[in-house]
């Protein structure tokens, strides 16, 4: 009986250890258009065949991936559902294995639910990482009208303070990419192009906080991608068709259009977007008193009326091929032509000290300048059938960037006080070129850690052709001392690995990046010397997220990033189109080092998204603008490694939707930055702030407001400090025949002045204080209208899911890109923190 009893309980042991067999089941939840992963999404697990009860449920990650142990084998059922997205069910089989893999899980768009969305839910316009931020411009009405530029002011951890410049998490020093990939019409004036670029032709902008080592070190900031040629997938299935849609704009200031154009036919798929726009810009004023300190003193005034007008056309083609599924080959290729003619009128007044009694002289100044840009590439994908999640990217991308600029200065007298007032003129030509090769293999490690491995290497040439002339009473006559020949070359080879893995409620990131960079500097003409130099770079990242719940996260993430100067800061070439001063870059100008710490908290709820981010980001040798006076008492601004920058700041992004009809939304943020220099022996620090606050309503007959003010405190540099501004903008949008035709209305304008936005800044050193104020006109009425035409939601053009991006060069705007920027010398004492 012992022994009858002993085997029983053996082989009931036995039956529950079988039944108890436990199996880790990953995924990946994706979006099946941008390939991105769907953060914090809810995946439940019944067994089949009852569906009423899960037994499991977990969240993912930032990148889409999951992981959760099931005990017993048998049929089981994965169910994804969420807001705007069509529900998703994937049944799959367990036995006795220890691991299980269901591959990438796509989802997509419930277009029915989205389009009556203002009647049972709102799409969130932000989704939070802790890497990372996407809005999604697209959903957000005010995209129908306004620019890029006008966007960015809502994006999280992005500010754009009055005078256009832009920061990301803080820092004027970060890197733009377009689907992924670098693009040099951005380079040195993205202000410009953004105030150009209709928001309409952008899906969603990315803010990349702790880029991981697979992206260039560069940009201490991180870099800001826009997401495009989304327009007609609407997140339906692919099916062969074609698609396009017309834009038209006009304000009182330009005027615009735009066509895309897409078509899928079998496993080809291309598109194309372009846009063309003209804006003008009259009666923007400046004003500078600038004063001489120590020694015998003296007083400059200035006032300066200027007058612009800024034609773009840009476009962009895309191209996919899918041999197979294993196998896709895509090619983009984009143009960019930018242009700004300045007309400008200055007052110059000098008196006491080195002036003694005085004197004063008008002037005018012509600036012409053309940026133009081309890019085109192509990457080849091979995924393996056999290992879900692994993949190999092969890419080559040539981009490059001519530029020229034309500036004359003419003044009414030839010598006084004895500065040389002779009339001017400066023809110069610059350009950049890259050719990018890059290799990414990826693949899954253990039952829920990903290797990423990867090598690169770009050659770059710089050049500058600059041609200084002097009228003589009768023609230009060529100056060989003001001018300059130079050429600036750039090899960098990088090496990445990173490990990325999911421990219960835990998901950690790691990796490192060795960059090693060649340099050739050569002066065909001009002043300065020839040199060479190498140098390597080893840059680590980590982050570590905890999921408190299915709707909370909390993150912490360490970088380092650099930041190499570009032509534009090293540039040796003196400008002396104003009498008094002189300006120019330095070639002996290193590499900026910055360290980056982040603490981020996420919770969100089908009312509420909270995102709030602590940060400190130091940089030891930080790039800087500075200003001083010589022997012969002309004020000269040049760069330098010359500050440490401390910079601790706290990001609020609050969304409270209030109704299926209303949202409202607080975009903020909070920094105390310090910043010294030992060279200067100066010293400056100061408390600063910047919110954007939103209203969306949708009204009867589905009109939709939207109402925003923003507001901006100080701004601070080594040598001084800007205000602050405000402004506030309203829209109406209204779309007919199944929205296929869509009308806007958009009116900006300042919250304070008449006249427009003042801007006062004050810049002071050891010899020299300046004061500044710029009336800027804000004041615009923007009507838009659009036409969607074919089989809307058909096509879409595949991409590889990587690609080149190239984020490594830290480039300074000219000063006809700058709306602060003053004529003859106006903003010749300004200081620039970085």
């Amino acid at each position: 009986m012992k022994r009858i009893l002993t085997t029983l309980i053996i082989a009931v042991l036995a039956a529950s250890t079988l039944h108890a067999q436990s199996t880790v089941v990953c995924g990946a939840v994706l979006d099946s258009l941008t390939r991105q992963g769907e953060p914090a999404a809810v995946v439940q697990f019944f067994k089949a065949p009852d569906m009423e009860k899960p037994v499991a449920f977990t969240t993912t990650d930032p990148d889409g991936k999951f992981c959760q142990r099931l005990t017993g084998a048998g049929e089981y059922v994965l169910l994804y559902s969420g807001i705007g997205r069509q529900e998703r069910r994937v049944s799959f089989k367990l036995g006795e294995e220890e691991s299980f893999s269901l591959g990438e899980i796509l989802i997509v768009d419930d277009v029915q639910t989205l389009k009556s969305a203002s009647v049972t839910a709102q799409r969130p316009l932000v989704k939070m990482e802790v890497d990372r931020m996407t809005y999604n411009v697209a959903d957000d009405v005010d995209s129908k009208t306004t620019t890029v530029l006008e966007m960015l002011r809502k994006v999280p951890m992005v500010t754009v303070d009055g005078q256009d410049n832009i920061t990301v998490n803080g820092s004027s020093s970060f890197q733009i990419t377009v689907d992924g990939k670098p693009s040099q019409m951005f380079s040195g004036n993205p202000s410009q192009i953004f105030k150009m670029m209709p928001a309409s032709s952008v899906k969603d902008i990315q803010v990349i906080t702790n880029p991981g080592v697979r992206y260039d070190a560069e940009g201490v900031g991180g870099v800001l991608n826009l997401v495009t040629n989304r327009e007609a997938t609407g997140g339906q299935s692919m099916a062969d068709g074609f698609y396009g849609s017309l834009r038209a704009m006009g304000s009182t200031r330009g005027g615009g259009g735009g066509l895309f154009l897409s078509q899928q036919k079998g496993k080809f798929s291309w598109s194309l977007n372009g846009n063309g726009m003209y804006m003008s810009m009259p009666g923007t004023t400046t004003d500078v008193t600038r004063e001489m300190l120590g020694g015998p003193g003296g007083t400059t005034l200035n006032h300066n009326e200027s007058a612009m007008t800024m034609p773009m056309g840009m476009g962009n083609f895309s191209a996919s091929y899918e041999i197979d599924p294993q196998n896709l080959v895509s090619a983009t290729a984009g143009l960019m032509v930018f242009g700004t003619t300045m007309d400008g009128f200055a007052s110059t007044t000098m008196s006491g000290g080195i002036y003694g009694d005085g004197f004063s002289y008008d002037g005018t100044t012509f600036t012409k300048m053309s940026s133009n840009s081309i890019t085109a590439g192509v990457d080849y994908q091979h995924l393996w059938s056999d290992v879900p999640g692994r993949s190999f990217i092969l890419s080559y991308q040539f981009s490059g960037r001519p530029s020229t600029t034309l500036t004359e200065n003419t003044f009414t007298a030839a010598a006084l006080g004895g500065f040389d007032l002779t009339d001017r003129k400066t023809d110069g030509t610059q350009g950049s070129s890259d050719h990018t090769v890059q290799a990414d293999f990826t693949t899954p490690l253990g039952a829920t850690g990903t290797l990423s491995t990867g090598a690169k290497f770009i050659s770059r040439l710089n050049s500058s052709f600059q041609q200084f002339y002097l009228w003589d009473g009768g023609d230009w006559m060529y100056n060989p001392a003001g001018s300059l020949d130079y050429k600036f070359s750039n090899r960098i080879g990088a090496l990445y690995a990173e490990y990325k893995t999911t421990l219960g409620a835990f998901s950690l990131m790691g990796g490192v990046r060795y960059e090693y960079t060649w340099q050739d500097v050569k002066y065909a003409a001009g002043q300065g010397h020839d040199f060479s130099t190498s140098y390597g770079s080893l840059v680590p990242t980590a982050s570590l997220q905890f999921n408190i719940s299915q709707t909370q996260n909390i993150g912490l993430s360490y970088n380092m990033r650099i930041s190499r100067p570009g032509i534009s800061y090293l540039n040796p070439y003196v400008d002396i189109s104003d009498p008094t001063a002189r300006t120019y870059g330095n070639g002996d100008l290193d590499v900026e080092r910055g360290h980056n710490l982040s603490l981020v908290y996420n919770v969100y709820s089908p009312k509420w998204i909270v995102n709030l981010t602590l940060r400190e980001t130091l940089t030891a040798n930080g790039i800087a603008s500075y200003s001083f006076y010589d022997a012969d008492h002309l004020l000269n601004t040049t760069y330098g490694n010359i500050v440490r920058t401390s910079v601790t700041g706290l990001n609020a992004f609050v969304n409270w939707n209030a109704g299926p009809m209303t949202r409202i939304f607080l975009n903020g943020g909070l920094n105390y930055t310090d910043l010294s220099s030992a060279v200067l022996d100066q010293h400056n620090r100061g408390l600063s702030y910047n919110a954007m606050l939103g209203f969306q309503q949708t009204l009867p007959a589905d009109f939709r407001l939207s109402a925003n003010v923003v507001a901006m405190g100080r701004n601070y540099s080594l040598q001084g400090w800007s205000t602050g501004m405000s402004m506030g903008m309203v829209g109406l949008t209204k779309t007919f025949f199944d929205d296929r035709l869509g009308i806007s209305v958009n009116y900006t304008m300042p919250l304070t002045g008449c006249k427009g936005m003042e801007m006062r800044s004050y810049t002071s050193g050891k010899d020299f204080r300046s004061e500044s104020v710029n009336v800027i006109p804000m004041q615009n009425l923007n009507v838009s209208i659009s036409w969607s035409f074919g089989k809307q939601g058909s096509v879409r053009v595949k991409s590889a899911r990587k690609t080149i991006q190239n984020d490594d060069v830290l480039n300074a705007e000219s000063t006809t890109e700058s709306l602060g920027s003053s004529l003859m010398g106006g903003g010749a004492g300004m200081g620039m923190g970085m």
